[in-house]
């Protein structure tokens, strides 16, 4: 079994067909991946949606009274300290929920016995792995700001609002908008999760196609000699 798996990843590689194995082994074993990680996933979804709520709700509004008075912007960070402590400590923890969640889905899978090897191989073959990226950011990018769209109507609406209100208008949002804008970042963050992790398997060809090529080339360089 393993070393039909060797066969199948060591193999030379163009970007677009690094992309397409990887989404390809991804989408046969997502219900592997989404047993192995919905706990997780969900518990990311959770603490985003606990940022997004304190972003859209009091960061941005303590952001542009920050900004329409430069003048007193120390004093507004100081007497909102508190909360600007919370919001880092919730990024804090939603970084290491998704470590979390990449090593298990790695661990599960059974993608992670080569992750040195893989990290230093993305080091040494950078060109292709900028490659990987960008042709891998193309293809998922746009889904992503799909799935975010509700995400950023919601938090322009909220902007202009607030700006409305600094203004010395009436704030104009419903009273359950907390509750609506915390559904939509857990949803939303919840899907992109499984859009992010493809390219968990996107890198793990990658690095079987770089290997390849460098075995190639160092047998090209004996066979010169």
């Amino acid at each position: 079994m393993e070393k039909q798996q060797d066969d199948t990843l060591m193999k030379a590689r163009s970007y677009r067909g690094v992309i397409a194995t990887g989404l390809r082994v991804y989408t046969a074993s997502f219900r592997k991946t989404f047993r192995a990680t919905w706990i997780f996933s969900l518990l990311f979804a959770v603490v985003t949606a606990a940022i997004g709520v304190l972003l859209t709700m009091r960061m941005l509004p303590v952001g542009l009274q920050m900004a329409a008075l430069p003048q007193f912007k120390w004093l507004i960070a100081r007497e909102h300290l508190p909360m600007i402590i919370g919001f880092v400590l919730l990024v804090v923890v939603q970084l290491v929920v998704f470590v979390l969640l990449v090593r298990t889905a790695g661990r599960k899978l059974g993608l992670f016995p080569r992750l040195r090897r893989a990290v230093k191989a993305a080091l040494h073959h950078w060109l292709l792995t900028i490659g990987i990226l960008l042709a891998g950011g193309i293809v998922l990018i746009p889904i992503c700001l799909l799935l975010g769209l509700p995400v950023v109507i919601l938090t322009v609406a909220s902007t202009q609002a607030q700006l409305g209100t600094l203004l010395g208008d009436p704030l104009g949002m419903p009273s359950y908008l907390p509750w609506l804008t915390a559904c939509i970042w857990l949803l939303a963050s919840f899907l992109q999760v499984y859009i992010v992790l493809s390219l968990l398997f996107i890198g793990y060809y990658a690095y079987g196609s770089a290997e390849t090529q460098q075995r190639e080339r160092n047998q090209q360089k004996l066979s010169i000699q």
